[in-house]
């Protein structure tokens, strides 16, 4: 993946998970520490940051860091990506147990849609 289409991708990301959240930029910028123009530059995919900043953002949007930094190397339909992106946004915050039965609902319908 070339940088360019890789910085547009995390910036996506970013802005994705941000808005699951509903948190502003300008919320997301004090919640991690770095100024608002920046957070708008990441997720236009407009500069290079640190890992030191993504781990900032992650920490600021309640998620680990991996989940942030991880782009999948099969591209997805955007919309697709969006929602899935907002329904992990979303187990996060069930409990363990719903997370638990969430997930054994998603492993059926899986395994019932290759029948198909």
């Amino acid at each position: 993946m070339k940088s360019n289409k890789f910085l547009k991708s995390i910036g996506e990301k970013v802005r994705t998970l941000r808005k699951a959240k509903n948190i502003s930029q300008e919320k997301l910028a004090e919640l991690s520490g770095l100024h608002p123009t920046y957070i708008s530059d990441i997720e236009r995919g407009k500069v290079n940051a640190s890992i030191y900043t993504f781990y900032m953002i992650a920490n600021a949007l309640e998620i680990p860091f991996s989940e942030l930094v991880n782009i999948p190397a099969i591209e997805l339909n955007k919309k697709i990506k969006n929602e899935i992106a907002v329904m992990l946004s979303q187990l996060t915050s069930l409990s363990k147990k719903k997370q638990a039965i969430f997930l054994s609902a998603a492993k059926g319908l899986i395994a019932g849609m290759k029948r198909i």
